[in-house]
């Protein structure tokens, strides 16, 4: 639930260590610390340190010695894929290597400075170098600070920090910085430059600048650099705390459930068992009291399947009110499932959601509203982002894949998979309903789990790549639900 912190003393009293595969992501703007801070923590916790500013300098460095544009995405984009970029932190500055040659000096002047947030700004140059940086984040042990690292780059990182300042402490910090480099550059003009910077950065239809719901702010503007380095490294430590609190017992849950859920489960077992299920995550564990759960959708099989991972009770399901007259509606009824009338805001079935969230219960929704095609996931809707801001209650993502090909003992087609992500806790929540009105938050938060959807579906198909079956789908299914879309929800503003 969205609330107060852990404070530092409970979590070392508790021994928390942050796991060996963690993921740490940092964003900020540009003055507030981030690479100072990441690689201190990356020496503390014995972490790789990856410098996502520096590899879009290396790129700008590169560009500018071809004459090519700033302005031109697609030439950038083929400059950096054709390169070898590789970051070696081995020195207080991590060393950055363009095609064999060392940059890391050239790429930190104020000419790179007035270029590099152009350069980033194109959707195809930031497509081929996330994808680098998400390899780099699928193997664990990292830390990346940037500007969208949290929100694109690593959805499901282990913590995501956004660090802050004033325009006047990120001024004094820059001016330092430059002085130590030998270099002499006015106040003033440190000032302008940051300034304009946060403008493009935040104003930039691509990626831009901004707090991910699920990130923990840090304002630190009257921090010295110890303590903000120290503050930092005991934010890393706060969702793996959390963790420890959740109840996933899985004996003392099915003990718990009552005849109607044994009942369902049961039989959702057995289907699930009959078409060879794989589940990732909470194995042999239940899912927590009191959240929201929330899948991808892209088969009328799917809540059976992934009901057969839930054991917990009780467990509220805001479905489509077509579903109880459906071929397993008894199932669904024995469940309890709120109907929610699909065209338009049902307010009375968000209504018994939100009470059932604040009375204890669980609720499972499919966040986009209706089935996709098979490979992309989203948009999701404006509904988990209302459920999210009227209740506070954490999130935990699945993804779910196989329901089209479904075969007894299991199908090559298309593996039968339900994958489970980490806890999602919405962090920053309080202060982004400061600053934004309800409806721009509730798309910051539909953003943030298309992107963990199609992270997690990245994931499945790294460890079982998809497969012509899946792809003829995906063709298939997109005119498909095109068209139902339009008939459902109107035609896309």
């Amino acid at each position: 639930m969205v609330g107060s912190l852990p404070t530092a003393a409970a979590i070392a009293h508790a021994g928390i260590t942050l796991p060996a595969d963690a993921v740490i992501a940092i964003d900020g703007p540009a003055g507030s610390g981030k690479s100072t801070t990441a690689r201190a923590l990356a020496r503390r916790f014995g972490l790789t340190y990856i410098d996502s500013g520096a590899m879009y300098r290396a790129l700008t460095l590169a560009a500018r010695r071809k004459d090519i544009a700033s302005e031109d995405g697609d030439r950038l984009a083929a400059l950096l894929a054709a390169a070898r970029l590789e970051l070696r932190d081995d020195r207080r500055e991590s060393s950055v290597i363009w095609d064999g040659q060392d940059v890391s000096s050239a790429i930190r002047t104020p000419e790179i400075d007035r270029s590099v947030s152009r350069v980033s700004s194109h959707a195809s140059v930031r497509a081929v170098m996330v994808e680098r940086q998400r390899e780099l984040g699928r193997r664990g042990s990292v830390v990346m600070e940037g500007r969208d690292i949290g929100s694109v780059v690593f959805p499901l990182a282990t913590a995501k920090i956004y660090l802050d300042a004033s325009l006047a402490a990120r001024e004094a910090r820059r001016h330092r910085q430059f002085r130590d480099g030998g270099r002499t550059v006015a106040p003033q003009e440190v000032r302008r430059e940051l300034a304009e910077r946060d403008r493009r950065d935040s104003e930039r239809a691509e990626s831009p600048l901004t707090i991910s719901p699920d990130a923990i702010v840090l304002d630190t503007s009257d921090w010295s650099l110890a303590e903000q380095i120290e503050r930092a490294a005991e934010t890393c430590l706060i969702n793996p705390y959390l963790d420890t609190l959740l109840d996933t017992d899985r004996e003392s849950a099915v003990r718990a459930l009552p005849l109607n859920y044994r009942i369902a489960y049961a039989c959702f077992d057995q289907i699930a068992r009959f078409f060879g299920l794989r589940q990732i995550g909470y194995n042999r564990r239940s899912v927590p009291a009191g959240i929201i759960l929330v899948s991808n959708h892209v088969h009328w099989y799917d809540p059976p399947i992934i009901g057969a991972t839930f054991l917990r009770s009780p467990l509220r399901t805001l479905a489509k009110e077509e579903l109880i007259h459906g071929p397993l509606g008894f199932l669904f009824r024995l469940l309890d499932i709120i109907p929610i009338h699909r065209k338009g805001y049902d307010a009375d079935a968000f209504g018994e959601a939100r009470r059932a969230l604040q009375n204890g219960s669980c609720l499972f929704i499919f966040p986009e509203g209706t089935r996709r095609p098979v490979g992309r996931p989203g948009p999701v809707k404006n509904g988990l982002g209302i459920l999210c801001q009227e209740t506070g209650a954490d999130v935990l993502p699945l993804f779910i894949r196989g329901t089209w090909g479904l075969m007894p003992g299991g199908s090559p087609r298309s593996p039968l998979e339900v994958r489970y992500g980490p806890m999602v806790r919405l962090h920053a929540l309080p202060i982004l309903q400061r600053q934004y009105d309800r409806q721009a938050i509730n798309r910051r938060i539909a953003k943030l789990f298309e992107t963990i959807f199609c992270e997690l579906q990245a994931r499945c198909y790294r460890d079982r790549p998809e497969t012509p079956f899946e792809q003829g789908l995906f063709q298939r299914l997109t005119r498909k639900f095109a068209a139902k879309d339009r008939r459902l929800f109107g035609p896309s503003p």
